[in-house]
């Protein structure tokens, strides 16, 4: 069974001489994907991002499968030719049955002769290869992905055709080549390379002054057109005609390094890279947007979120789109070991691996973006910045070059590519949950891991999906197979610092190094700002609770926060909220506590108590007007403290529930233990229906009201617990917490705290109706005058 497969020109196909038709549009577009990469595996999201780009329809894959169904019934005894490789598919094809296959290895061929001195005879297998064309290529069919694809291959087409008239100069047909390059040059006007080879056919053929006004020509359109220079090769040659020279061929200076011309600087990739299926999606939408122009992407994400893993892994996919090679820069931007890569060394680099000798090579940042563009101009070639510090490093790295693509990696949040050069923007968060044990099932083993997938599962979790701690945790786990996984699991588990596990020798592979390179570039607002996050208690907050925090103007908080999630330290949630990673909050934690002084800190956690204090007291008694909330009176907040408006309570108690817990365990000394307490007051009536919460927050007030020494406070507390064991069943606690508020309130001495006393027991013994008429009396008896010192509140 042959096939004569054709995409030079309109796509045909036929399978032992018969034509086979297809259904034009998504059928003919994943035919046109899967023979463009012929012999290679295409995962499915290529697929999907080809076919349907952002317009996906209701389960893309299942459409993508149904499609694929279609092209084998078509093929029909050739159905095998399309095979299933996992989640993608693979066209098999051989050399000889596809058109383009048979291109390139005629260029090959053709390549050997000329280096052989054949130059007649390279000649004649480049016009082999240029009549495998029949027109445009996949002219007829519709969409963008077979138009990116048409476009990339009619180029080549102008490719071979500039080496075929380079090997008929070189065997003296010159005068011929003239006429046909005049041709040419008439669409391709700019394209340097045909002007290149004008000037040499012209000048072989004695017409040295029509040679110079080419090249004159061609260098008021580039000015005009691009604002630059015919490339240094250009420039050589003109110089060589200028001193009736012989002229080198083109084609030898335009690749200056003989081997090494296509530089392919990728650094290894590893088949145990994981999940990110919608961000590669994503990356090949912006590859097959960008077309034939200068294509530029971004991956921004926190340290050890995995960027670079993405982005060469991505790379790896896509480099045979770039025949003229892939260049790999580390920028060091954020980098625990090694200074920041300067543009101008980076370009001394690039220049390098493009063939620019040593003593070429320009002095100044300036000159050398310029050169490094002008070699670009005429090149396919894939750019990787990896580890970039901000827009401003990356700005004069960045090509123009039709059909070239760079792809970014940072930190920084890179908004200023995004703005100002048009920059497609991927933004990496934590993995999956599925995706992160699989990486872990990779690295320990998958016969390992689905033996305990529950240890898996904790070790996930304990990790906080961050690739770069599951990747450290499992390449330990990998080295030591007697350590089991429930061990492990348990160790993660009961550390109290996660970071003080996950220690490498590798700064690189080190998250508490990791995450320092990012902070030590703080200024001092903006690390004092990071810290407070390791003294905060929740999940995340809000601008408002930070400039309590750290005693600044709200304008100050909210830059900061602004800062920090510009860098990936923090993470922007709706709402206009912020947070940090689990194992980010323990560095922060770490940096407090070594970096802020200890009464600093008290006055912070101080502040903090005060704000969330305020601001429940005052949500509180919108809410309900229960009955003990008229008597919390918090007084005047300590300087600093932003009192938050709250206008709508029950999402702000929502929101903040994991907060105000928290703050109850706060170690903030003496003077915080009265906030802590009237904290747990506020909240006490909000936990009645759930005694299992009631029970944790008066725990913690009854702790604070202790070390105070308080008898009204510790009656309050005492009272309340004794609802909660009451709620979970427990009647001996109840009435033990029942017996000591009691005696508390005797002490006290007053009226209201005897009768919540009273209304604490009765309600505590399911004395349901004595309760309700204790606590009707109680709304109205105020606490002052009655009795007894005052309770310690101002």
């Amino acid at each position: 069974m042959t096939l004569d497969v054709r995409l030079l020109g309109p796509l045909e196909v036929r399978v032992d001489g018969r034509p086979v038709s297809f259904p034009r549009g998504n059928a003919t577009t994943i035919l046109a994907l899967l023979l463009d990469d012929a012999g290679r595996v295409i995962p499915m999201s290529s697929l999907v991002s080809g076919v349907y780009g952002d317009d996906l329809p209701l389960d893309p894959e299942a459409q993508i499968q149904n499609t694929i169904g279609v092209l084998r019934r078509q093929l029909g005894m050739a159905r095998d030719r399309i095979e299933t490789v996992g989640r993608a598919y693979r066209f098999r094809i051989a050399a000889t049955e596809l058109d383009t296959l048979r291109c390139k290895a005629k260029e090959s061929r053709a390549r050997t002769l000329r280096r052989e001195g054949e130059h007649d005879g390279a000649a004649a297998v480049l016009r082999e290869a240029l009549a495998e064309w029949r027109g445009p290529a996949l002219a007829d069919l519709p969409g963008r992905a077979a138009g990116a694809i048409g476009r990339r291959l009619d180029e080549y087409r102008l490719t071979l055709l500039e080496q075929r008239i380079d090997a008929d100069i070189e065997s003296g047909r010159a005068p011929a080549a003239v006429e046909e390059l005049r041709q040419v040059l008439a669409v391709h006007d700019s394209r340097q390379r045909l002007v290149g080879l004008l000037m040499r056919a012209l000048h072989a053929c004695g017409r040295t002054a029509e040679a110079l006004d080419a090249f004159a020509a061609l260098k008021e359109r580039l000015a005009d057109a691009l604002g630059a220079d015919p490339n240094r090769e250009l420039v050589d040659l003109h110089t060589a005609i200028l001193r009736d020279q012989p002229a080198e061929p083109v084609a030898a200076q335009a690749e200056p390094v003989a081997a090494p011309a296509v530089p392919a600087m990728l650094p290894r990739t590893t088949r145990r890279f994981t999940g990110r299926e919608s961000e590669i999606r994503a990356l090949d939408k912006f590859l097959m947007d960008a077309g034939s122009e200068a294509g530029l992407a971004a991956v921004t994400g926190m340290g050890g979120v995995g960027k670079t893993a993405l982005a060469v892994s991505w790379a790896h996919r896509v480099a045979h789109r770039f025949p003229d090679g892939q260049l790999f820069f580390n920028l060091r931007g954020f980098d625990p070991s090694a200074p920041v890569a300067r543009p101008e060394d980076v370009l001394g680099e690039a220049l390098a691996a493009l063939g620019v000798p040593a003593e070429r090579l320009p002095a100044g940042l300036d000159e050398r973006a310029g050169l490094y563009r002008t070699i670009l101009a005429q090149r396919r070639v894939l750019i990787v910045l990896d580890n970039a510090r901000d827009a401003a490093h990356v700005r004069p790295l960045l090509t123009t070059a039709p059909g070239s693509f760079t792809i970014v990696t940072s930190r920084d949040r890179l908004t200023g590519l995004d703005m100002s050069e048009g920059a497609e923007v991927v933004h990496l968060g934590l993995l999956s949950e599925a995706d992160s044990q699989a990486l872990l099932a990779r690295r320990i083993g998958p016969e390992r891991a689905a033996d305990d997938r529950s240890a898996v599962n904790r070790i996930a979790a304990a990790c906080g999906r961050l690739p770069l701690a599951l990747t450290l945790v499992g390449s330990w786990s990998a080295a030591d197979p007697a350590l089991t996984l429930n061990s492990l699991a348990d160790r993660l588990a009961s550390t109290g610092n996660l970071l003080n596990v996950l220690v490498s020798t590798d700064h690189a592979s080190d998250p508490r190094a990791v995450f320092d390179s990012s902070y030590q570039l703080l200024g001092e607002r903006d690390a004092l700002a990071f810290c407070l996050f390791g003294l905060h208690p929740g999940p995340s907050l809000t601008p408002a609770a930070l400039a309590s925090l750290m005693g600044a103007p709200l304008a100050e908080a909210r830059a900061a926060l602004a800062a920090l999630a510009e860098i990936n330290l923090v993470d922007r949630y709706p709402g206009g909220r912020y947070g940090v990673h689990g194992l980010m909050r323990e560095y922060a934690a770490e940096c407090f506590a070594d970096e802020v002084l200890d009464v600093e800190r008290r006055a912070a956690a101080l502040r903090m108590l005060e704000h969330y204090l305020f601001a429940a007291h005052r949500a509180e008694r919108r809410a309900t007007h229960r009955f003990d909330q008229s008597h919390v009176h918090p007084g005047a907040p300590a300087p600093g403290v932003f009192v938050e408006l709250v206008v709508d309570a029950p999402t702000w108690f929502s929101a903040e529930r994991a907060v105000l817990h928290g703050l109850l365990r706060v170690e903030a000394g003496f003077a915080a233990d009265l906030r802590i307490w009237e904290l747990g007051w506020v909240l006490a009536e909000r936990s009645l229906d759930r005694p299992d919460e009631l029970l944790s927050v008066q725990t913690a007030a009854l702790a604070a009201a202790e070390r105070r020494g308080d008898a009204f406070e510790q009656a309050v507390s005492l009272g309340y617990l004794g609802l909660a064991h009451h709620g979970l069943g427990d009647a001996a606690a109840a009435r033990a917490c029942g017996d000591r508020a009691a005696a508390f309130a005797e002490r006290d001495g007053r009226t209201w705290t005897r009768g919540f006393t009273a209304y604490a027991r009765a309600a505590a013994a399911g004395r349901d109706r004595e309760a309700q008429t204790l606590r009707a009396r109680l709304a109205s008896l105020p606490i002052e005058n009655r009795g007894g010192s005052a309770p310690h509140m101002p």
